[in-house]
C-alpha cells in the first residue's frame, strides 16, 4: 500500500529546512477510509465503524529509499461493524489531528462484522512523492 506525504507534512518539512524547527510527533495513529485521502485530506473515515476505540498506534520503522513501512502489526481487532476501505491515512493523533500521509490500499477491502482488520509486518508503506 504505497502512500504519500500530506501537504501538512510537506510544508512542516520545507518549513524546518529553512531553519523553522517541526518536532516530530509523539505517535502516529492508523485511520481507514471508504473514500479518496488525498494529500489536502478529506475522505470519509470509517475507522470507528470497524473499531469503535478509534485509531490504532503505528510503529514505524527507519526509512529507506525514501519510504518506510509498518515494523509491527497494525491491529485493529474484529470488525465491529461493516465497511468497504480503499484508503488509509497516518496521523499525529488518536482522534482528529493531522494528516500525515495517506494512499490506496492495494485492494479495496470489503470489511464485514466479526472480520479482523490488520496490516502485516511491511504492509503499511508510505513514500515521498
Amino acid at each position: 500500500m504505497p502512500g504519500s506525504f500530506s501537504d501538512y507534512l510537506e510544508n512542516k518539512i520545507l518549513d524546518h529546512l529553512r531553519g523553522t524547527s517541526y518536532t516530530a510527533p509523539s505517535g502516529l495513529y492508523i485511520g481507514l477510509f471508504s473514500s479518496a485521502e488525498g494529500d489536502a485530506g478529506g475522505g470519509t473515515e470509517v475507522t470507528t465503524t470497524i473499531r469503535p476505540a478509534g485509531r490504532v498506534a503505528a510503529t514505524m520503522g527507519a526509512a529507506s529509499g525514501g519510504s518506510m513501512s509498518n515494523s509491527a502489526v497494525a491491529d485493529f481487532g474484529a470488525s465491529a461493524g461493516a465497511a468497504t476501505v480503499t484508503y488509509f491515512g497516518v496521523f499525529d493523533a488518536a482522534s482528529a489531528g493531522n494528516l500525515l500521509f495517506a494512499g490506496p490500499v492495494t485492494t479495496t477491502l470489503s470489511i464485514t462484522t466479526g472480520i479482523n482488520v490488520s496490516w502485516p509486518i511491511g504492509s503499511l508503506v508510505v513514500s515521498l512523492d
